[in-house]
């Protein structure tokens, strides 16, 4: 299976998951008028924090906790939409980036619609340093949904862990093992590259209906992965079927 180019991912995810809606193009989103476009947004808010994605609270608990999370600077990497970003902007400093320019235009309408002021943005590219200009003295990184469709990403975490502030958090949610399992029926080889599988396609194809590519985490490979950079603090199922994995990792 061919792993799927920088560019054929920006193409495909410039029609962003929109919480238990589907995959609409980022054009449409921006071609509502307000009204429509705040009611779709009021919507997936409504998905997400009160559906299955949030099963025991263990979503905004782990991932989101917008209880304790009060004057921090954060980047939502890999925004989409932007919801998460939206909630945590109540109290905290947030900018947005995204491998869509469209989708940043999306998430900066949900933020002004609401009521804040458009936040600061950065388009994800290729190579490092990913983003210019690099942002710098960070306390929270979100990345959610997003580092199991990244090919390569260790150096995507390495430059991650470069914008934080000692002891700053990387907050993950990713595909787990138990995502494969449930998807193919077989448990996946761990010294295996996820695209080299013979149920690959299965895989990927039975979590999202775009972009080509999944991998699967668990602790042991987070660790194995990014432990140079960072140490896993918590790291458990967010869904009742074990398929969504929340994962606080912490800059050394």
């Amino acid at each position: 299976m061919t792993v799927p180019t920088f560019a054929a991912r920006r193409k495909a995810w410039s029609s962003p998951p929109v919480d238990d809606i589907g995959y609409i193009p980022s054009e449409e989103l921006l071609a509502m008028d307000d009204e429509a476009f705040d009611a779709l947004i009021q919507q997936a808010v409504r998905n997400r924090y009160s559906g299955w994605r949030n099963w025991r609270e263990h979503w905004t608990n782990l991932l989101t906790q917008w209880d304790t999370t009060q004057g921090k600077r954060i980047l939502d990497y890999g925004c989409g939409i932007g919801l998460e970003g939206l909630i945590l902007a109540k109290r905290n400093e947030v900018m947005l980036a995204d491998i869509s320019e469209a989708n940043l235009m999306v998430a900066g309408r949900a933020f002004m619609v609401n009521g804040h002021a458009l936040p600061e943005t950065h388009l994800i590219s290729e190579k490092p340093p990913f983003l210019k200009p690099a942002p710098a003295d960070l306390d929270i990184i979100l990345c959610l949904g997003v580092l199991h469709h990244i090919p390569k990403p260790e150096p995507v975490v390495e430059a991650m862990a470069s914008w934080l502030k000692p002891g700053g958090e990387l907050r993950l949610m990713v595909y787990s093992r138990e995502a494969f399992v449930i998807a193919t029926g077989n448990e996946p080889r761990r010294e295996q590259p996820v695209e080299k599988s013979p149920f690959f396609e299965t895989y990927w194809q039975t979590w999202d209906a775009i972009g080509g590519y999944a991998d699967w985490y668990d602790k042991q490979k987070l660790i194995v992965r990014f432990g140079e950079w960072f140490a896993v603090k918590e790291c458990r199922p967010v869904t009742a079927n074990g398929a969504y994995l929340g994962a606080v990792l912490v800059k050394r």
